[in-house]
């Protein structure tokens, strides 16, 4: 968008909105996309990330490679680009440019603009980079994350590193959805002093500031605004396209609610983005909004607890996301540590049923339970799987860290049995459970931290703790006679979990052909079924 006020509008619909769908947006979606966003006064899409490294999970925007771009037509006067996540630049132990040149084999001339996502650190080894971008007339935006946490220093010393250098733009993100205009003013005032070139600001709208803080950049002779339809993006999602563009040309507005009763009510419907509670306190307490949306969309966490998990991240350094931080403790289960307890010493020779957290399992429940009396099962669930009658459950099985200190009460409160790797836990992770009105098993756990499994009779080492994963190594460590499973339905393809838990889960099955497994319910895994 190019208007009186001399800005343009970019819009990353189709990048940002990613983080809800796996980036599984279908080929008709993007084309149509395009071709109604090119009848408004916007001029810019960025149209998904390159980079990842071919992860094969991810749809057709999470890497835009030259097979998508090679099939989408681009009306004039749209110019399209990607986004480069700058870690993706230092792995493998390449330079950043020998890694920037295996994303691009070749140079495709559709591409009009790279952006690179930095942390302020990561600016500093880009040089070579955007040198070589640059030198084949592709335009460069940087942009640096976490504006509202930026130290001035830092600051200064990018705005003079990156002086010298031919990019398009120097764009700032307020990925914790904390930036403030008290805040900005101060840092508006310092640019001006240090920068000469285009700004360019991505605003996310945790604390509902997204506009309000993108009309002040507007106002500061800031040249670059980011929006999303409907503020799809990561988290609580970001400047509304369909509002800024009605604050400057609203004849144009009729063109994205087009596109959004098509195609994105339907997506918001299934996937809830939006700012709420939980996304204001983040932004206050300085906590990256991935936590927030992978706690809000995984089954796993109770509502009751979200605040217990806020407030243990906010004691944390949480501003950049690390899901080993929700999902574990990096320090817990590091060391190879025996249990005390081995499952050959009770489950041997049983038929054994697994109850996972999936819908399937949940409707049907009195099927379950009448196979569980028939096949005379015992019965182990995972964590705190509560559809299912206690007197059925013969064994609770708990291992993540973060999860043992959020559901403490619960475990606390059942008599019902727990199998946990107590000798591999520290004492203050410990001092949750308590097992004066239970029995409490102590089957080991190591975390390798890579894709080994290897199972003995006292402990087990994992690529994560996943109690999916130390459920299955006990019954195979046990020599069960038959194993069933229940409620593991399995994440699909557009769900950002999917990643983690179908891969290993399918890791697991595969490494261990010979256990009789069976599913009781539909599932996406690769399981022998005997669908009740």
């Amino acid at each position: 968008m190019k208007n009186k006020n001399n800005f343009n509008l970019l819009d990353c619909t189709l990048r940002d909105g990613g983080y809800y769908n796996n980036w599984n947006f279908s080929l008709k979606l993007i084309q149509n996309y395009l071709n109604e966003i090119s009848k408004t006064d916007i001029n810019y899409v960025e149209l998904g990330f390159r980079g990842f490294f071919k992860n094969k999970n991810l749809g057709l925007t999470g890497y835009t490679d030259d097979n998508l771009i090679k099939k989408l037509k681009f009306p004039n006067p749209l110019k399209i680009g990607v986004m480069i996540n700058a870690s993706d630049l230092y792995k493998n132990n390449f330079s950043p440019l020998k890694n920037l040149k295996r994303l691009f084999p070749k140079i495709n001339k559709k591409i009009f603009f790279v952006r690179f996502a930095c942390h302020a650190e990561e600016v500093f080894g880009l040089k070579d980079s955007i040198d070589w971008l640059s030198n084949k007339g592709i335009s460069v935006f940087i942009n640096i994350m976490q504006v509202s946490e930026l130290d001035l220093d830092n600051l200064k010393k990018i705005c003079i590193y990156l002086k010298r250098e031919n990019i398009k733009a120097l764009y700032f993100a307020d990925s914790l959805g904390a930036l403030e205009i008290k805040k900005f003013k101060k840092i508006n005032k310092f640019l001006k002093k240090y920068w000469n070139k285009d700004l360019g600001l991505h605003a996310h709208d945790n604390l509902n500031l997204a506009l309000k803080n993108s009309e002040y950049a507007i106002k500061n002779n800031f040249r670059w605004i980011d929006s999303t339809i409907m503020g799809m993006g990561r988290g609580p999602g970001n400047l509304k396209t369909e509002e800024i563009i009605k604050k400057f040309n609203k004849n144009q507005v009729s063109i994205i609610n087009k596109l959004k009763n098509k195609y994105f009510n339907k997506l918001k419907q299934k996937y809830k983005w939006g700012t709420n509670k939980y996304y204001r306190e983040a932004a206050k307490k300085k906590i990256h909004p991935t936590y927030i949306q992978n706690m809000l969309a995984d089954i796993k966490y109770r509502k009751k607890d979200y605040e217990t998990i806020l407030k243990s991240l906010a004691n944390e350094d949480a501003k950049k996301f690390n899901p080993h931080k929700l999902f574990l403790s990096s320090n817990i289960y590091n060391k190879q540590k025996k249990g005390k307890w081995s499952p050959s010493n009770e489950l041997t020779g049983k038929n054994i049923l697994i109850l996972g957290p999936g819908q399937n399992a949940k409707k049907n429940k009195n099927k379950l339970i009448k196979f569980i009396k028939n096949k005379n099962l015992y019965v182990i669930v995972l964590n705190t799987i509560d559809y299912m009658p206690e007197k059925f459950i013969n064994l609770r099985a708990i291992c993540h860290p973060k999860r043992i200190i959020y559901d403490y009460r619960h475990f606390n409160e059942t008599n019902t049995s727990i199998v946990a790797p107590i000798s591999s836990m520290p004492q203050k992770l410990k001092n949750f459970l308590i097992a004066d009105n239970k029995v409490i098993f102590d089957y080991g756990l190591h975390v390798n931290g890579q894709k080994k499994i290897i199972i003995n009779k006292n402990y087990c080492s994992l690529p994560k703790p996943l109690t999916s994963l130390y459920s299955l190594a006990i019954t195979i460590s046990a020599k069960a006679k038959k194993v069933y499973v229940a409620g593991f339905d399995g994440y699909s393809n557009d769900d950002p979990f999917s990643d983690e838990t179908n891969y290993y889960l399918k890791k697991f099955l595969k490494s261990f052909k010979n256990i009789k497994l069976t599913s009781l319910t539909k599932s996406k895994y690769n399981f022998p079924s005997l669908i009740l």
